[in-house]
């Protein structure tokens, strides 16, 4: 039996709550990240295939701001780029692998409360940490990670993380410590 351990965290080492984290394979658990992003699963049988995903999709509006319109908007005319991959990434709102005005419209109607969620998109996303993207002004040139998999599981694992992207968000405001309740 071996225990598969890790952290979430944001672009800004911010460990982020209540996050669904789900291993599959010989076993299904589930568990919720408490405070300091920690997610466990003990007593997994080793000699097998397993993935691990996390998931959130709640509070859509956290740290979703008029500044983050103005940004995207700034990279979109190509005054000012976002500097990473996760803030590319976050911009792409209706997640078509592009960031354009379709984005923009998408997280204004967050801004102006019009909508609570994102018809295309979830909330946050969660890319493996360990993925080194090819191109990072590119994030979409090859299909990055959103899930750890582990074969032929031999033994504990710990230490595998996740990079948390609040969706929306490009300056990194989220409160990534928000119970994932809405409001």
């Amino acid at each position: 039996m071996a225990t598969v351990s890790g952290d979430i965290f944001n672009e800004e080492d911010e460990p982020v709550q209540g996050v669904t984290v789900t291993i599959n394979g010989q076993v299904d658990y589930s568990m919720t990240t408490g405070g300091n992003g920690r997610f466990e699963f003990q007593e997994i049988e080793t000699g097998y295939d397993y993935t691990i995903s996390a998931s959130m999709n709640a509070n859509a509006t956290n740290g979703v701001s008029t500044l983050d319109l103005v940004l995207i908007n700034k990279h979109i005319l190509q005054a000012q780029r976002l500097d990473s991959p996760y803030k590319l990434i976050a911009a792409d709102a209706n997640r078509s692998g592009s960031i354009t005005t379709l984005d923009l419209v998408q997280i204004r109607r967050l801004v102006l409360n019009i909508a609570n969620q994102l018809p295309n998109n979830t909330s946050w996303r969660f890319i493996d940490a360990n993925y080194d993207f090819p191109d990072p002004d590119n994030p979409w040139l090859t299909p990055f990670p959103e899930l750890i998999n582990l074969n032929n599981l031999s033994g504990s694992v710990a230490n595998r993380q996740f990079v948390a992207i609040k969706v929306g968000d490009v300056n990194n405001s989220a409160a990534p410590n928000l119970m994932a309740t809405e409001e």
